[in-house]
């Protein structure tokens, strides 16, 4: 069985002086993997290296498992691969089937197939009953679900989706996260999906890569990464004469500390030990305050990359 879809090893392409991808590495496992970065990080970059449009000048990308090298292996494992660009598509005046049709036959797909996958697909992302109207008429949602099935019209077993929900009003983008998850979740399918929206990400992937000025500066499960304690911690107490007491008193011991509001503190910590929780107890004790709740904030999936990006200087 295989468990790993793509792995980039010290991957260096540059455009003039710049270093688009600067010793880029990373493993990504099967699943939904969210490739997140700032603007001009090297997300792009990557992905026209994967799909060899830019060519890497040193490094090497493996995917399943080491079966194809490339950009060795490329011709062999171009079909593994399905794209949805972040440009919107340009038409002139074909029919969504005839567009989709085309993209198939551009990938290889024999005449006798293309029509049956070209419906099926359509059928999928839910334009079945609009497949033979002019793409001229679509609505910005249409087009972009006319892109995914272009992405998968042969079948891959990796899809990368550029900025999959950009541009889309509400309904249109909750259809697109659906189609997301079907994909990753009941078709198996394997999921690299770069996008500047993290509450996409945060929904959807299994997995993130984070990259910052053509590095990779985290990578890990989402799920893992998003229960990791955050370096704050909340006390919500009992208002009394002695709160403001209190607060000078967690201050004078060391602890960064705000009010939030009248009942709750909020104390920032770095590398926090049971200690620390023992100390908010005896401070309170010692003062007659009562603790009601104590709680260790957790981290988001920005506070994640905003710290990923900010300890190597990168910004968005």
């Amino acid at each position: 069985m295989k468990t790993t879809v793509l792995q980039a090893e010290d991957v260096y392409k540059k455009f003039g002086n710049f270093n688009a991808l600067d010793g880029f590495s990373c493993n990504i496992p099967k699943g939904i993997i969210g490739l997140l970065g700032p603007n001009g990080a090297g997300k792009t970059t990557f992905i026209k290296s994967l799909l060899g449009l830019h060519p890497f000048e040193s490094g090497k990308i493996s995917l399943m498992d080491g079966s194809y090298n490339l950009p060795k292996d490329f011709l062999k494992a171009k079909d593994l691969i399905g794209y949805l660009p972040e440009k919107q598509t340009k038409v002139n005046r074909l029919s969504a089937f005839k567009y989709v049709e085309l993209f198939g036959r551009i990938g290889g797909l024999p005449r006798s197939v293309t029509k049956q996958r070209t419906f099926d697909v359509l059928h999928y992302v839910g334009l079945e009953e609009a497949r033979y109207r002019n793409m001229e008429t679509f609505s910005t949602g249409m087009l972009q679900r006319v892109k995914l099935a272009t992405a998968l019209v042969h079948d891959p077993e990796i899809i990368i989706l550029d900025e999959p929900t950009a541009g889309l009003d509400p309904p249109g983008r909750e259809q697109m996260l659906n189609l997301i998850k079907d994909l990753g979740y009941t078709q198996e399918k394997n999921i690299i999906m770069s996008t500047h929206l993290l509450p996409d990400v945060e929904r959807l992937s299994d997995y993130v890569v984070v990259i910052s000025q053509g590095k990779q500066v985290m990578q890990g499960n989402l799920h893992a990464l998003l229960s990791k304690k955050g370096d704050s911690v909340t006390l919500r107490i009992q208002v009394s004469d002695k709160t403001k007491s209190y607060f000078d008193s967690l201050q004078d011991n060391g602890y960064e500390v705000s009010m939030e509001n009248k009942t709750e503190i909020q104390c920032f910590l770095k590398n926090y030990q049971k200690e620390d929780y023992i100390g908010f107890f005896k401070l309170a004790k010692n003062l007659g305050i009562n603790i009601r709740m104590l709680s260790a904030n957790k981290m988001s999936l920005e506070d994640i990359f905003l710290d990923a990006v900010h300890n190597t200087g990168g910004s968005d």
